[in-house]
Order: C-alpha cells, then sequence, then structure tokens
C-alpha cells in the first residue's frame, strides 16, 4: 500500500471501529433472542473471533 492509501485509510479509523462496535452489538442482541442469559462477555469474544475468520476468508477473494 503507498502512502496516499494508508494516509486515506487512516482518516476511517474511527468509523471501522464504531462499525465493528456496531457488529458486536447487533449480533450480541441476535444471540440474547436465542440465549436468554446470555454472557454478553464470552458472547463478545466469539463474536470477534467469528468476524476475524470472515474477514480471512473475505480478504481471500
Amino acid at each position: 500500500m503507498s502512502g496516499l492509501e494508508q494516509i486515506e485509510i487512516a482518516k476511517y479509523n474511527k468509523e471501522l471501529v464504531a462499525d465493528v462496535r456496531h457488529l458486536v452489538g447487533k449480533y450480541c442482541r441476535i444471540m440474547s433472542w436465542e440465549v436468554p442469559e446470555l454472557d454478553e462477555k464470552e458472547a463478545s469474544r466469539l463474536i470477534f473471533s467469528a468476524l476475524r475468520s470472515a474477514l480471512d476468508e473475505a480478504e481471500k477473494d
């Protein structure tokens, strides 16, 4: 990645972090529909792991 691309993507860092937090919250809510006594910390850990796997898979394309 050249310097210009690095500078440009750095501008979006806060938005990317907010988007990831939104996704984790979304999937925690969805999981809580099926698991009423959801351990949110454990659910978040599992969701982050699933997101990392999904990113790896998407990056292969």
